[in-house]
């Protein structure tokens, strides 16, 4: 039995994979001895394959050649406390020197726990542990030893631990140390930390915007490993708009298709997919009037048209921005705008 080449894992796009580059636009600049960028934020809609390029990332740096030149790659959670683990990382490593520290609350009381990989049981006359100092005093080891540090964060989010973390990360680039930062996010999401007072760095920092696979490469994808003529995998290609999630599933139900069945028989189930497993939170997570202005498309797409159907349209302008930077819709012309992702107008005409 031959092995389906293409995959619905998160995070994992298969021997299907097509690589667009956008990652070598974050290791291009970190290879060189004095990076330009010390920062780079990963958007795009979702199912668009923002955590496949932060894998790419990783798998470079954790190469043999890199970790010989000193590259240390910590993967962190943002459901978690960034600052935290990474602290208990940096703890664990060899150079790292540490020993159990403690944690006091009064002069009367200690406290037995775990702290950034440390146990932290001694008397309360020690000085109080605190994250950032350790990790300062761990960084500077590291440095020290020739390390660079690239930290990486998948689907970032605003929360107190990651604005305390983007917080004290911020004064290591004020300090030009080699600590690098590369993030995945919701375009809106990344909005919300940048606003933060404080994190002006955040909002300026480099992004790079995962969209479209090519036509092109899709289609020689599909024909390859589907073994289809270049006109059927072209039409398989045209389905997805380039959508990386839409590119995998309908690739992987083409894949294990019957003999009998046609392209169109498989479309119930491509729905399906998009719709349940990404759609629905796509449009969950809209505001109130970018889902509005979606409806109108449904029937009109210049700029003047939707204008006359919209209750407040000095909004326009906020909200097609915001669906354009979230790579749910695109400028199809100037003045006209239309749907990025595969049968997102059956979905909203159906499900909305």
């Amino acid at each position: 039995m031959t092995q389906n080449p293409f995959t619905h894992t998160y995070g994992s796009a298969g021997q299907a994979y097509i690589d667009m580059g956008w990652a070598e636009k974050a290791t291009s600049n970190f290879d060189f001895e004095t990076p330009s960028e010390y920062v780079y934020k990963i958007i795009g809609v979702r199912g668009s394959g923002k955590t496949v390029v932060l894998s790419d990332i990783i798998r470079y740096y954790r190469k043999q050649e890199n970790i010989d030149k000193g590259w240390l790659v910590y993967d962190l959670s943002s459901a978690r406390d960034p600052l935290h683990t990474l602290v208990a990382f940096l703890a664990k490593e060899k150079f790292s020197g540490s020993k159990k520290k403690s944690i006091s609350l009064s002069a009367n009381a200690t406290l037995g726990i775990l702290s950034g990989g440390i146990n932290t049981a001694q008397p309360s006359t020690d000085n109080y542990y605190d994250d950032e100092v350790e990790l300062d005093v761990l960084l500077d080891r590291a440095i020290s030893n020739g390390k660079r540090i690239l930290v990486c964060i998948d689907d970032i989010a605003k929360s107190d631990a990651v604005v305390a973390f983007c917080s004290v990360f911020a004064k290591y680039i004020r300090a030009e140390k080699p600590v690098y930062l590369v993030c995945t996010g919701l375009f809106s999401n990344m909005e919300s930390i940048g606003r933060v007072r404080n994190l002006t760095f955040f909002k300026r920092a480099e992004t790079i915007e995962v969209r479209s696979l090519s036509e092109v490469s899709m289609t020689m994808k599909y024909k390859k490993l589907l073994d289809l003529s270049s006109e059927k995998a072209r039409e398989l290609a045209k389905i997805t708009r380039g959508y990386a999630y839409g590119y995998q599933v309908l690739g992987s139900l083409y894949f294990n298709k019957k003999t009998n069945e046609s392209l169109k028989d498989l479309m119930d189930d491509f729905d399906e997919r998009l719709f349940s497993q990404s759609y629905e939170k796509i449009w969950e997570e809209l505001r109130e009037g970018e889902r509005k202005l979606i409806h109108i498309m449904l029937d009109y797409h210049k700029r003047e048209d939707i204008l006359l159907q919209m209750d407040a349209p000095g909004n326009y302008s906020e909200y097609r921005n915001s669906l354009i930077r979230g790579g749910v819709i695109h400028e199809s012309r100037r003045g006209e705008i239309a749907f990025s992702l595969p049968r997102f107008e059956e979905y909203v005409r159906e499900f909305c």
